[in-house]
């Protein structure tokens, strides 16, 4: 394996002296566009690049798109002293290969499959999706398949090393699955500053799991509606979902989550803010380690981080997190990043992490980001 390593390394090198992008370095390929155009900060998105994500690429030009391959390869070096695999060691098997683009006018896909991930062969699916974007006047955008569960941009695209706690919330026996990817149909309506989605959410599987909504998986029917127009740094919505999750002594947990948040973009010198204040509401959260009831509990997070772009290529951020799972559990955390776009293609990512009752966690990775086709 320390060898297969070391190959990856170098080959990554290799691909990375051939041309230079960035970003969805298919994009900027296509478009021979800066990254700044779409992202604060790789892979964090600014107003534009949201815009183009919740559309589901269908914004962009398919002839644009098609000047290039779809394929792109994405190799990770990561760092954490808390590491449950390796800590104080640097792991390079994290590759994965990615596809992203438009069949024609009417369709556009992405996917993500890890090939090692952590070190272990046969990495999990990450991310699978077709888009039918010619639905009422092109407004409408059907996407199917295992994509980001409805939310906030930040929750699947961000700059931060560490993802958010708060939506991540486990509640007895529940962990609720607000920012991961799942299995399902999700519509998304985008006419100039409405954003408005809903979606029916399943299991978070591999393949197996493509149409996996049994009785024994976890199901939400999701929504947000938000205001966020693409060529303005502010941003504002609410969302939610309601759902079903299975407890392990065969009964079913009625849930629902409600969050608003807002986002607003770094400008005039001006730090950029993403916050959110998420509740959530649980009828049956399952039996405490010494098999008795839990009984109906409400618990609440809320999350605030401030970023800066430091010149050109770097973005500092700092957040803070909160969580009451109403069942006596209060916890805090927070990170501090830095990170700097070396070259394009080439991130380096650093940060720390702070905990209750927790020695600080340090971490970095480096992230190669390789078209398969060289820049002309």
């Amino acid at each position: 394996m320390k060898l297969v390593r070391i190959a990856l390394a170098i080959a990554a090198m290799t691909v990375l002296a051939r041309g230079a992008a960035s970003a969805m370095p298919i994009f900027a390929q296509a478009y021979g566009l800066k990254c700044s155009v779409c992202h604060t900060q790789v892979p964090a998105l600014n107003d534009y690049g949201r815009y183009v994500q919740r559309t589901g690429y269908a914004s962009l030009d398919s002839n644009v798109l098609h000047s290039v391959s779809p394929f792109w390869i994405g190799e990770q070096a990561n760092y954490d002293t808390q590491s449950s695999t390796a800590p104080h060691q640097t792991q390079f098997g994290n590759l994965a290969i990615h596809a992203a683009g438009a069949l024609n006018d009417d369709f556009t896909y992405h996917a993500q499959q890890w090939i090692l991930q952590n070190n272990q062969t046969g990495g999990p699916l990450d991310t699978f999706w077709i888009t039918y974007n010619n639905l009422f006047h092109r407004d409408g955008h059907l996407f199917l398949g295992k994509l980001p569960t409805i939310g906030p941009s930040p929750y699947s695209q961000w700059m931060d090393i560490s993802g958010f706690s708060v939506p991540a919330i486990t509640v007895g026996e529940h962990p609720y699955l607000i920012g991961a990817n799942r299995w399902g149909p999700v519509f998304k309506y985008v006419k100039k500053s409405l954003d408005f989605e809903t979606g029916y959410e399943g299991n978070t599987n591999d393949w197996q799991g493509l149409g996996d909504f049994s009785y024994d998986t976890d199901r939400t029917w999701d929504w947000k509606v938000a205001y966020a127009n693409p060529v303005q740094p502010l941003e504002v919505g609410v969302f939610g979902g309601r759902g079903t999750f299975p407890l392990a002594e065969g009964s079913q947990d009625q849930y629902y989550d409600v969050t608003e948040y807002v986002q607003r973009d770094p400008q005039n010198g001006i730090p950029g803010i993403f916050a959110f204040n998420q509740m959530t509401k649980d009828a049956n959260p399952g039996f405490d380690p010494l098999g008795n009831p839990l009984g109906p509990t409400s618990s609440h997070g809320q999350t605030v981080e401030l970023y800066e772009p430091i010149g050109d290529k770097a973005v500092f951020s700092a957040r803070k997190e909160w969580m009451n799972d109403g069942l006596g559990n209060v916890t805090q955390d927070g990170v501090i990043d830095l990170n700097y776009h070396i070259a394009r293609f080439l991130m380096l990512y650093g940060e720390v992490g702070m905990a209750q009752n927790s020695t600080p966690a340090w971490r970095y990775m480096i992230w190669w980001t390789l078209p398969t086709q060289s820049v002309k």
